[in-house]
C-alpha cells in the first residue's frame, strides 16, 4: 500500500508497484493544482473569476468540465457543478481541514440566483463561458474523475490489477481471477464497517455522506457540504450516507450524491429511470439500511450488513 494526501483527502493504492503508485501521487497533485477552488492560482479559480467572458481552457480542465456538464443535464440538475458560490456562502470557502467542526463559521444567507443556463461550452474552440455570478465547484467528481482517468491510463500500460482509494472512493480493476474485498465504513463510527462484500469485476465505488464534512454556522446550526440544487440549501433527505457501484468511479460519484439528495423513496424511482444498471447501499438517519439496483451483478456473493 502507498498513501499520500491530496485534494483534501487521503489517497491510497493497493496491488500496484512503487513506480505506478508514485506516478499516481504525482497525477493527483497535478489535478489538485488545476482543479482546486481553494487555490487562487488554480485554473478552476481563474475560470471562476472569468464570469461573463469566454475562457480558453486547457484540455484537462475542458475535459472534466464538459463531463460534469453532461452529468448536470443527464441528472436534470440534481448533480450541479455550478453552485460554487453557494458553497462559499455557507462557509465552505477553504480546504476542509482548515474548518474546525466546533468552530462557528460565518456564512451569509444563501441568495445565489438559480441560473437556468449556467454555462456556454464551445467544443470547437474549447472555451467555457460561465454566466455572470456562477462559480464552479467540481468537488467529489474531480477526485473520482482523476482516479478513473489514472486507472484507465495504467490499464493501457498493461497494469492489469489494482485499486486506487481516493478518500474511500474506489477505482478497482482486475478482479476477475481474484476478487477484491471491500468494506464500507459506518457513517457514525469510522472504526466500524457497515457493509462488506467482494467484487470480481472492474468497478467504481463511491460513498457520499452528510456526516463526514459538517461544521457549525455563526448561529450554532449544523451545516454540511451537500447542497440540494433545487433549494440551494443543505440536503435533508432520510439518507445520511449512500454508496453506489457503477461501471466506473466518475459515474458512481455523481449518482451517489444524487441519491443522497433525493432520499430513499424518490431516489429509488429516479435511479430506476436514469441509471438502472447501477447498485446502491444507503444508510438512513435512523440507522436502517436500504439496498437497491443491480446489487447481484456487482456483489455476486451478497452483502454482509453490520448493524
Amino acid at each position: 500500500m502507498h498513501s499520500f494526501s491530496a485534494m483534501n483527502t487521503q489517497i491510497s493504492t493497493y496491488g500496484l508497484s512503487d513506480t505506478a503508485s508514485k506516478k499516481i501521487e504525482s497525477m493527483f497533485h497535478f489535478t489538485e493544482g488545476k482543479l482546486s477552488r481553494f487555490l487562487r492560482d488554480s485554473e478552476l479559480s481563474q475560470l471562476n473569476r472569468s464570469g461573463g467572458n469566454p475562457f480558453l481552457a486547457s484540455d484537462f480542465l475542458f475535459q472534466i468540465l464538459n463531463t460534469a456538464n453532461e452529468f448536470y443535464h443527464k441528472t436534470d440538475g440534481i448533480f450541479n457543478p455550478y453552485i460554487g458560490k453557494t458553497m462559499c456562502e455557507i462557509g465552505y470557502d477553504r480546504s476542509f481541514e482548515k474548518i474546525s467542526i466546533e468552530q462557528r463559521i460565518s456564512g451569509q444567507t444563501i441568495a445565489t440566483p438559480k441560473a437556468p443556463h449556467p454555462v456556454s461550452i464551445d467544443t470547437r474552440m474549447k472555451s467555457i463561458m460561465l454566466t455572470e455570478g456562477v462559480e464552479v465547484d467540481l468537488g467529489g467528481i474531480a477526485k473520482g474523475w482523476a482516479a478513473q482517468q489514472i486507472s484507465e491510463l495504467l490499464r493501457s500500460k498493461r497494469v492489469t490489477r489494482g485499486v486506487i482509494d481516493a478518500g474511500g472512493d474506489l477505482a478497482i480493476w482486475g478482479g476477475t481471477d481474484r476478487a477484491w474485498e471491500v468494506n464500507i465504513v459506518h457513517p457514525n463510527d469510522p472504526t466500524l464497517n457497515i457493509f462488506e462484500f467482494s467484487v470480481g469485476m472492474d468497478v467504481g465505488i463511491a460513498t457520499s455522506s452528510t456526516i463526514k464534512r459538517r461544521w457549525l454556522n455563526e448561529n450554532g446550526a449544523t451545516v454540511h457540504h451537500i447542497i440540494d440544487p433545487r433549494t440551494l440549501k443543505n440536503g435533508d433527505s432520510d439518507f445520511i450516507q449512500v454508496t453506489v457501484l457503477a461501471p466506473n468511479l466518475t459515474i458512481a460519484e455523481v449518482y451517489a450524491k444524487c441519491l443522497l439528495i433525493l432520499g430513499s423513496v424518490q431516489g429509488k424511482v429516479w435511479i430506476e429511470q436514469k441509471a438502472p444498471d447501477l447498485a446502491y447501499l444507503g444508510v438512513k438517519g435512523n440507522g436502517s439500511v436500504v439496498m437497491g439496483g443491480e446489487i447481484e451483478n456487482y456483489c455476486k456473493e451478497g452483502v454482509v450488513i453490520h448493524g
